[in-house]
């Protein structure tokens, strides 16, 4: 009996001290809350709390605000909770947190956050930008960009269709922010862009971009899409600089470009004297890399290879020339410039200053280029009745002039001892002294040609027309084939290959073709669209004239945007008499000019 006793009595000890021992339960810290003070209304604003617990327990917060309530799921003790708030008035509220341990512990009301919510407009819809396909294991550059009816500072938020996301810093209004990705597998990835203004609105999300990453790209395929700041008519040319091949276009902005021929990096931007005259004429690089350029204001710039600025005449004290869309010729030896305008004028300028060495008065305005035969002769068309001219280089004397019956709207072509010259319905072959040799009409008689004519493989002459016809001539202008490539055609074709031959030719719904120009029905090596995602447009002037590269990649403008697509076998430049817009990738408009 007495040892049961002296048992119990052990046992009664041992709870005695089992409690005593116990260690007590200390609720959390009081927690530190965090986020934006200054929010608009409906906007998804995220607020952070953290706080540690005595006994290392679990912690979950409590948000209190304005009679609302917001508990999160537990974290480890030390870790930040997230949650996102949305105040749907605007006034001032003020928001404070409690946490709780997992044993029902609850830390005393942290200091409250005031929070300011203001009426607010949430960002435009942002626009993405970048190339539809690439290679695994290469970054690829896509640039997002839009405007916050506030003017409010963005941010961007990168989709990448795998999971990965990214945030960007905050810019101003209407920057452009570029983010680079790779991908390690093949398949097609959809990106998608987001912009948050600093009141903390989302935009709608952005148009996707279908990225098919692939082990080795293919013709069609875009190798980059580089995004100007303004609409590009101009024609892109190329030069090399600096040990980098750039591609040279301007943009309706006034501003001027020079981009990597690789990768779409931009290198050097220069600009017009004066804001808001564009740049819709097209580059012409001269043998010491000069660019010359004409304007809408009808000024003339000689920009340096860095897009310095050499010269401008003339300069913004004084009245320009009149609208210049056509793009300048130079002389063999690079000294002399010569450019017509809206005011009826052709102009001598030298390169060295500007200088006007001498000018000629035409009968009508000058829109179209001016293009030079192997002595130096210039001619030109007049784009209010149809007269084309003769010049000579040295004092501007006319040598001969032509009435052709419709206004001249493009440039010529020089090859097979004759200049070729389209106007409305007709094209011609003309002779060195001026007779018409040959003639033919295009499939539609009225149709207008805002390009020009080029010469390719034995001889034979292709044009495009404002119709959508691609028109194939025999050297005496006997009509080989005619085909379609609907809506319309502003452009003038590129010539690529020898063996096997390729012409490149764009139209106003945004593709670009890769053509078998010598098959009945203009058979296609592949079409690539270029409108959408895009262009801004349903339809637009497709006017830039594709250009090929050394390395066999087209490039083209669409809208504000310089596209690179890989060509059909990547062939290069076809070795004809006038393969191109302007002859050549420098754009020197010189028959034997530089290739």
């Amino acid at each position: 009996m007495m040892s049961k006793k002296i048992t119990l009595f052990f046992i009664f000890l041992v709870f005695i001290f089992s409690i005593g021992c116990k260690k007590k339960n200390n609720p959390p810290e009081i927690p530190q809350v965090f986020g934006p003070t200054k929010v608009g209304v409906g906007a998804e604003a995220e607020y952070c709390a953290f706080a540690t617990d005595p006994n290392g327990d679990s912690i979950r917060y409590h948000f209190s605000w304005d009679g609302e309530k917001k508990t999160t799921s537990y974290y480890k003790s030390g870790d930040t909770a997230k949650v996102t708030i949305i105040f749907e008035e605007s006034k001032t509220y003020s928001l404070k947190v409690q946490a709780e341990d997992s044993k029902g512990a609850i830390s005393d009301w942290s200091s409250p956050l005031t929070i300011e919510v203001v009426a607010n407009q949430r960002p435009a819809r942002p626009t993405l930008t970048g190339p539809a396909s690439g290679l695994v294991n290469k970054n690829y550059a896509f640039t997002v960009q839009t405007t916050d009816p506030d003017n409010d500072s963005i941010r961007y938020k990168f989709v990448w269709g795998d999971g990965r996301e990214t945030i960007t810093d905050w810019v101003a209004s209407g920057t452009p922010v570029v983010e680079s990705i790779s991908y390690a597998d093949t398949g097609t990835y959809v990106i998608k862009a987001i912009a948050q203004d600093n009141k903390y609105a989302w935009s709608d999300t952005s148009l996707s971009i279908e990225f098919k990453v692939k082990k080795e790209l293919s013709a069609g395929d875009i190798v980059f899409v580089f995004q100007a700041e303004d609409e590009i008519v101009s024609s892109p040319a190329i030069t090399v600089y600096g040990g980098d091949t750039l591609i040279i276009f301007g943009d309706n902005g006034g501003n001027i470009y020079a981009i990597k021929a690789s990768t779409g990096e931009l290198k050097y931007k220069g600009n017009a004297l004066i804001s808001g005259e564009d740049f819709a004429s097209s580059p012409v690089i001269g043998p010491d890399g000069v660019i010359y350029i004409g304007n809408s204001g009808g000024r003339i710039y000689a920009f340096n290879p860095n897009l310095t600025k050499k010269w401008v005449y003339p300069d913004s004290a004084q009245p320009g020339l009149g609208e210049i869309t056509g793009t300048p010729v130079l002389s063999s030896d690079g000294s002399k410039l010569f450019v017509g305008s809206e005011n009826d004028t052709l102009y001598c300028l030298s390169t060295a200053n500007g200088e006007v060495l001498w000018k000629f008065k035409a009968i009508g305005s000058i829109n179209g280029s001016c293009i030079m035969d192997d002595q130096g002769n210039i001619y030109f068309g007049e784009s209010d009745s149809g007269y084309f001219y003769k010049l000579e280089p040295d004092n501007g004397n006319l040598i001969w002039e032509i009435y052709l019956g419709a206004p001249i709207l493009g440039q010529g072509a020089i090859g097979n001892n004759l200049v070729y010259i389209a106007v409305a319905g007709k094209i011609y072959g003309i002779s060195f002294d001026g007779q018409i040799t040959y003639s033919a009409s295009f499939t539609d008689t009225t149709t207008e040609v805002i390009g020009g004519p080029v010469i390719g493989w034995d001889g034979k002459v292709i044009v495009a027309t404002d119709d959508g016809y691609i028109e194939v001539f025999e050297p005496n202008l006997t009509k080989i084939y005619s085909y379609q490539k609907n809506p319309s055609i502003k452009s003038t074709p590129c010539l690529a290959g020898t063996e096997e031959k390729v012409l490149y030719i764009n139209n106003d719904a945004g593709y670009l073709y890769a053509i078998n120009p010598f098959t009945p029905n203009g058979e296609e090596h592949f079409s690539v669209n270029l409108g959408s995602p895009f262009a801004k447009k349903l339809q637009a002037e497709f006017i830039s004239s594709p250009v090929v590269g050394d390395n066999g990649i087209v490039y083209v403008a669409n809208e504000e945007y310089l596209f690179a697509i890989i060509g059909h076998n990547r062939l290069p430049l076809a070795n004809t008499p006038w393969p191109m817009f302007q002859h050549d990738p420098k754009h020197s408009g010189r028959a034997g000019g530089r290739k």
